[in-house]
Order: C-alpha cells, then sequence, then structure tokens
C-alpha cells in the first residue's frame, strides 16, 4: 500500500492553486479544502518553526550555515512552481540578513540566490540540513552528509549516516 506521508508541504501546478477555484465556487461544500490548503500554507512557517526549536536544542546560533537539500515540488522533477522549499527559503530570507543556502541535484537553472550545484561544495558550507525533498539520489548521497544536523521532512529512515543528528518534521 502506498499511502503518503505528510512533509513540508506540496507544490506544483495543480494541487497548490486549483482547490482554491473549487472552495471560491462552492465555499459551504468545500470547508475541508479551503482548511486542507490553509495547513498546507502554513507548512513553510511550521519548518523554520522546527528548525528555530533545533537551533536551541543544539545550542547553535549560526543561521547562516543552515540549507536546504530540494528545490522542487516533489521528488524526482527538477519542476519549481509552487515549491514548498522556496518559500520556506523567502520566509527566512525575511528573518535573517541573508537567504540560506540550497542545493537540487536535479534543478539546474537559477531559482535560489544561494543556490549551490554541487553537493560537496553545499555541504562544506553548511551544519544543519534541511531535507524537503527524497529524490531517489538521496539514497547515494545520504553518505555525504556526515556530521550533519538534519532535518528530515521527508521521513528518509536509516539512510543517514550515524553519526548525524537527526530530527523528524
Amino acid at each position: 500500500m502506498n499511502i503518503l506521508s505528510p512533509g513540508p508541504g506540496v507544490g506544483g501546478h495543480c494541487i497548490a492553486v486549483d482547490p482554491w477555484f473549487l472552495a471560491g465556487d462552492y465555499p459551504e461544500q468545500a470547508k475541508l479544502i479551503r482548511q486542507a490548503r490553509l495547513i498546507n500554507e502554513g507548512m513553510p512557517d511550521y519548518v523554520l518553526e522546527r528548525v528555530y526549536h533545533i537551533m536551541e536544542k543544539e545550542n547553535r546560533n549560526d543561521y547562516e550555515r543552515i540549507g536546504f537539500y530540494g528545490l522542487s515540488y516533489k521528488e524526482n522533477v527538477d519542476d519549481v512552481r509552487e515549491s514548498p522549499t522556496l518559500q520556506a527559503i523567502e520566509s527566512m530570507r525575511r528573518h535573517l540578513s541573508r537567504p540560506p543556502k540550497c542545493y537540487d541535484p536535479l534543478v539546474l537553472k537559477d531559482v535560489a540566490e544561494e543556490q549551490y550545484h554541487d553537493l560537496t561544495g553545499f555541504l562544506a558550507d553548511v551544519d544543519v540540513v534541511i531535507v524537503m525533498v527524497r529524490h531517489d539520489r538521496l539514497l547515494k548521497e545520504a553518505a555525504y552528509f556526515s556530521r550533519k544536523i538534519i532535518l528530515d521532512t521527508r521521513n528518509c529512515g536509516d539512510i543517514w549516516p550515524q553519526d548525524n543528528r537527526v530530527y523528524p518534521l
């Protein structure tokens, strides 16, 4: 059975937008749709709340060493339309003096200010990694995440090196 696991929100060209049309046309019949969309829209800020709590617990205050892994709206694509990651980056940018670092092995065009195009450089510049997208290649790349603090918003399980501190969403 393949059941969707909750994560940092949904994006894309239809799921994030189309339900609002239905809710607008049929407000009484679409209360659940409206509530689901409001929850989804709040997920990027919830991710950031988790980051702040983790930083506090880890006694860290260098927010410039936080990075997002995954920019696309879902795994194994390069499409960033309505991406929860880009929404979280924008929210974090409003609260910090500079934008956070980010990396996605599939998104080759620049879509964010501090976007890296190589995993090694990205991991050298971050201590905290927020995993927003579970690309298939993350299974192979996870070994490189040694000695990182990880907020695993996609419930990747036991793929992480033993010397990591991994937090769930």
